[in-house]
C-alpha cells in the first residue's frame, strides 16, 4: 500500500468515515511495519507511539493507542511523508478496557476513558483540542491564550481550570463538567453557560436540550483512579460504559431492563461479576457471562422501583 493510500486512510479514520475493511487494512498495514527488521527512525517519521494503560489483563491486546499515534499524524498541505512537517497533528485513540495519560505540548494534563480519541496540533501554538469519547482534562494556565476543547456540538473554552467531558459518539447527550476554575460552553451557534466549580452541562445534539445543575465533581471524574460510579443512569447507560471499560457487549433479553435506574458506587477493587452482581440484586435480574468473557446478557421481568 502507498503512503499515499495509507494517509487517505488514516485521514479518514480521523474523521471518523473509515469503513471496517479500511480500518482492518490499516491493522495490516501497522502489523507488517512493526515487523520489519530495520523500522524507520522515530525522528524521521514523526512519530510518538504512547501506550494505553492496560486495566484488565485477560489477553494481549492489539492497542489503537499505537496505531492513533504511529499510523499517521496528518500532516500540512504540500508536506511530503519523509521530510520534516510544518504542523503535526497527533491523535490518540485509547481502546476499549484501558486508559491513557497524555502530557500536551503545554505541560496540561489529560486523562483519557476507554474507547476516546483525541486529536491535537503538537507543533502550533493554539491551544485547541477534539474529543470523541471521556477525558479529564487539567490545564495549565497560560496568559492570553484560552485552551479550547472540541465535543461534538460542543466547545469548552478555559485559562486554566480541571474539567471532565464525556462526548462519546453514539451517546444521547454531552456532559461538561467542571471541578475546578471556570469553563464557558458554546455550541455552533452560540455561548450556551459559563459554568463554575461543581457544576455541569449537558447537552442532547439531537433535541438541542440543555440543562445545568449543580453536582459533585469527584464523582465524574472518578474513572480516573478506577472506580466506578453510577450516578441516576439507566442500565443502558451503566451498560455501555461497562462494554468500554470491560471490553464487552452487553444485550438485555427483556427491553424493558434497559430504562431501569441505578445509584450506585464501586472502588477500584470491583470487578464486572461485582458491579453486575450487585446492579441485578437491586433490579431483581440475573446475569450470564459467555465462556470466552466477551458476552453479557442481563435477564428479567423488569424494573423493581
Amino acid at each position: 500500500m502507498s503512503k499515499e493510500n495509507i494517509q487517505e486512510l488514516a485521514e479518514k479514520w480521523l474523521n471518523g468515515t473509515a469503513t471496517p475493511a479500511e480500518i482492518q487494512r490499516l491493522q495490516e498495514w501497522y502489523q507488517a511495519r512493526e515487523a520489519m527488521p530495520t523500522p524507520v527512525p522515530d525522528a524521521q517519521m514523526g512519530v510518538r507511539i504512547r501506550e494505553g494503560i492496560q486495566i484488565g489483563s485477560r489477553r494481549k491486546s492489539f492497542t489503537w493507542v499505537s496505531i492513533a499515534a504511529a499510523v499517521l499524524l496528518l500532516f500540512a498541505a504540500g508536506y511530503h511523508y519523509y521530510k520534516k512537517p510544518v504542523t503535526r497533528q497527533m491523535a490518540v485513540y485509547v481502546p476499549r478496557e484501558h486508559q491513557n495519560r497524555l502530557l500536551l505540548p503545554d505541560s496540561s494534563e489529560v486523562w483519557l476513558n476507554a474507547d476516546s480519541k483525541l486529536t491535537y496540533n503538537e507543533t502550533d501554538n493554539k491551544r485547541e483540542v477534539t474529543l470523541e469519547g471521556e477525558a479529564f482534562f487539567n490545564i495549565k494556565q497560560a496568559a492570553g491564550r484560552p485552551f479550547v476543547v472540541k465535543a461534538g456540538p460542543c466547545t469548552a473554552t478555559v485559562l486554566g481550570t480541571s474539567f471532565n467531558v464525556k462526548a462519546y459518539k453514539n451517546d444521547p447527550k454531552v456532559l461538561i463538567t467542571v471541578a475546578t476554575g471556570k469553563v464557558q460552553v458554546e455550541d455552533q451557534h452560540q455561548q450556551l453557560k459559563v459554568l463554575t466549580a461543581n457544576k455541569q452541562i449537558a447537552l442532547e445534539p439531537i433535541t438541542g436540550a440543555i440543562r445545568e445543575k449543580q453536582v459533585n465533581a469527584v464523582v465524574y471524574k472518578a474513572w480516573i483512579d478506577g472506580s466506578f460510579e453510577v450516578n441516576n443512569e439507566t442500565f443502558e447507560e451503566v451498560a455501555h460504559r461497562l462494554s468500554r471499560k470491560y471490553d464487552v457487549d452487553v444485550h438485555f433479553e427483556n427491553p424493558a431492563l434497559a430504562h431501569c435506574t441505578f445509584l450506585a458506587s464501586f472502588d477500584q477493587a470491583a470487578n464486572l461479576p461485582f458491579i453486575l452482581s450487585m446492579l441485578c440484586k437491586i433490579n431483581n435480574s440475573t446475569f450470564s457471562i459467555s465462556e470466552d468473557k466477551r458476552e453479557v446478557t442481563i435477564s428479567g421481568s423488569g424494573c423493581s422501583n
